[in-house]
């Protein structure tokens, strides 16, 4: 039980940091800049943990991680206490449909909860990328006496890709490492707290840009999404990814430019489409926010730069991109036959997201009708679907030039697992 203790450590941390630093609080209604500063905090703070565990692995050092820890949350608490947040009184417009909303949020979460509650008991170790990728690589980081450097060596295979980037398993391995156990519990309770986090941040989110029904509205959707609901449970780091990417659209659209730079870079150190991710992030800012991209790349730069340090420092593997994709690559742009095959399984997956008649774009669709779309919100859907679309056609480009087969079976298990994350964005 003791690795709980370090789980919440993390969220304390970056709660700390996201009230005393992220001006939260000129948000209204006062509860959604509650839920994204807790959201944003909680996810922030176990990025720096996990970024902080990793230097300390590096250089051998638990002590060194656990310092930097305290001083960012000691400052943070300082920081918090100088400016704490105004009392205000708000205006009640809409209660009863409100609290209804609300309502049916808190009870679909119990319930959803609940089932999540009976997959982690039935299966504590999570699905194969789990116990095969993210949870053995942090076993070696957390193992100490030299082990955290076979946690990105080729030995480890193909099945257990090296290369990819090590948030989710350096955040893990922290929390073994600092207990001195290694039980299921700190990767499921990690895997919660970014599913509550994109639930807090998405509700939070909507509500201040959009009004508190329609945020509440949000949560509802994301509840009731079988994809994400099925993917929670299993401790894969697509949850995460999609957490980060989500947050660093809401708080970009919120004019939290450093914040959104922040989670963006998180994004890119959790898995490799994060690293896709923020390259976009930050050329649609340039192109559509301008000023507040300087202080987006800003906030992203340092775990950024960790990101692609740890890239250009591992050997050429064979299960990485690049060594998939060298030789043969214009031949395989040029092959229109790959493309279709691309595009067909693209429309599967789209398809699979639903279940029976339900689909997580039906209600997208009804609220755009009901609502309408106001002319000065038109910057705002420019802004988030330039960042999707350009996601697709990043993932179908890859998909194009890669070396991995895309007959049968491998290209719809690869389409799957590009396309998780991006379940939930929308």
């Amino acid at each position: 039980m003791t690795e709980l203790f370090w789980v919440v450590w993390a969220i304390v941390l970056g709660v700390t940091l996201s009230f005393a630093l992220g001006g939260f609080a000129a948000l209204r209604p006062r509860w959604a800049g509650i839920l994204v500063a807790s959201g944003a905090g909680a996810v922030g703070g176990i990025g720096l943990s996990a970024l902080f565990y990793y230097i300390g692995a590096l250089r051998g050092s638990e002590t060194l991680a656990i310092a930097m820890e305290l001083t960012a949350i000691c400052g943070g608490a300082f920081l918090a206490w100088m400016r704490r947040w105004p009392r205000t009184a708000e205006a009640s417009g809409s209660g009863g449909l409100k609290l209804t909303f609300a309502g049916a949020v808190a009870l679909l979460l119990v319930i959803v909860t609940l089932a999540f509650a009976a997959a982690w008991q039935s299966n504590p170790q999570g699905n194969w990328d789990a116990w095969a990728i993210w949870n053995m690589r942090a076993r070696y980081l957390a193992a100490g006496d030299g082990f955290a450097a076979r946690a990105w060596s080729p030995v480890l295979g193909a099945a257990s890709h090296p290369e990819y980037p090590l948030l989710l398993s350096s955040f893990i391995a922290s929390c073994w490492a600092f207990s001195h156990s290694a039980s299921e519990l700190a990767p499921i309770a990690t895997g919660y707290v970014f599913f509550l986090a994109l639930l807090a941040m998405v509700t939070g989110g909507v509500a201040a840009l959009r009004g508190p029904v329609l945020g509440l509205a949000a949560g509802l959707v994301l509840l009731a999404s079988p994809a994400l609901l099925r993917e929670a449970p299993a401790q894969y780091a697509d949850v995460p990814l999609a957490c980060y990417m989500a947050g660093a659209m809401v708080l970009a659209m919120l004019d939290r430019p450093v914040f959104a730079g922040i989670l963006a870079g998180f994004a890119a150190w959790t898995k490799d489409e994060g690293l896709l991710f923020l390259a976009i992030f930050l050329v649609v800012s340039a192109v559509i926010k301008r000023r507040a991209a300087i202080l987006a790349v800003a906030g992203a730069l340092p775990v950024a730069l960790v990101a692609v340090a740890f890239k250009l420092s591992l050997p050429r593997m064979a299960t990485s991109f690049t060594g998939v994709s060298g030789g043969g690559l214009a031949s395989r742009a040029a092959d229109f036959s790959r493309a279709g095959i691309i595009l067909a399984a693209f429309g599967r997956e789209i398809a699979a997201m639903s279940t029976s008649w339900y689909h997580p774009v039906l209600p997208l669709i009804a609220l755009g009708v009901a609502c309408g779309l106001e002319r000065e919100r038109l910057r705002a859907a420019a802004y988030s679907g330039s960042v999707a679309l350009l996601l697709l056609l990043g993932y179908f480009g890859i998909f194009l030039v890669t070396g991995y087969d895309l007959s049968g079976n491998s290209i719809r298990r690869s389409a799957g697992c590009w396309s998780r994350s991006g379940r939930y964005l929308s």
